[in-house]
């Protein structure tokens, strides 16, 4: 099991079906939420700014792409600016209702983004995650 995700969406309903899942399939310990990446990125400002161990930021970044104040590509560019050298384990996991063929591109070649789950996140599209080579070992029995 993961210990700790971020859930970064500009609604509400979603937040709440997102903590829902990811408890139900036993995906996550925790989860933390933000409603826009400008959120975001004050949470990981935060975690350094307290100075809070690495190992106590969270696991897995689930990104809507589609959010005001900041959006998911703009959260990207500047989490990899300034977060991601320090928390190389942390990947991202875009979860959109987008149909843009340019936003499944642009997120198969972003070296963060491990997966795209279509809105709304569900159980089985968790179990499907826990499979990714990324995240595989966290959900090995031991």
């Amino acid at each position: 099991m993961i210990r700790k995700v971020l859930c970064i969406d500009d609604d509400q309903i979603t937040i709440i079906l997102c903590d829902l899942v990811i408890k139900k399939s036993a995906f996550a310990d925790q989860v933390l939420t933000a409603f826009n990446g400008r959120e975001g990125i004050q949470w990981f400002s935060n975690h350094f700014k307290t100075k809070a161990p690495l190992e106590e930021a969270p696991n897995i970044i689930f990104l809507d792409l589609n959010m005001p104040i900041m959006n998911g590509w703009d959260f990207l560019q500047e989490y990899e600016m300034k977060y991601a050298d320090r928390l190389p384990d942390t990947k991202v996991v875009i979860v959109s209702s987008t149909v843009n063929p340019e936003d499944f591109s642009r997120a198969n070649k972003h070296p963060l983004v491990i997966d795209f789950i279509h809105k709304p996140m569900t159980i089985d599209g968790l179990t499907e995650l826990m499979e990714n080579e990324y995240i595989h070992s966290f959900f090995q029995q031991v």
